[in-house]
């Protein structure tokens, strides 16, 4: 599942840190402006896990043009695939022989599928 959020990066001290707005406590740094976005990729991934594992809520994502920055300071967006970060485990499901005709001619990802309605219904995004 990706997940996309805007990132301030701010520069400090020959440095830079970096701070998602949307997501509280989820912060990372680098010496460049390329290590920085590198860096706050792997911040997102680890603390978006962290969040779904202790069943908490995520949330929405900011639009980045809502947000402003000043000096040295940059806006970016930040996204990270965590579908294959952990341990997964198969699951059999069924479901009427019409529907599952439609999805494959839709080319629907079954897998994909039913992780977003497990957590829409759980409320985590």
């Amino acid at each position: 599942m990706k997940f996309t959020y805007p990132a301030i990066c701010h520069y400090e001290d020959g440095g830079y840190w970096c701070e998602f707005p949307d997501l509280e406590g989820c912060f990372s740094q680098g010496d460049s402006e390329r290590e920085i976005v590198e860096n706050a990729h792997d911040a997102l991934e680890g603390f978006l896990i962290s969040v779904l594992e202790n069943g908490k809520k995520i949330s929405k994502p900011s639009k980045i043009t809502d947000l402003n920055v000043k000096g040295k300071d940059f806006l970016t967006y930040v996204t990270c695939d965590i579908e294959g970060i952990g341990k997964s485990v198969r699951k059999n499901v069924t479901l009427p022989a019409w529907l599952d005709r439609l999805a494959e001619k839709a080319s629907i990802n079954f897998s994909q599928t039913l992780q977003e309605s497990l957590m829409q219904k759980l409320g985590l995004y």
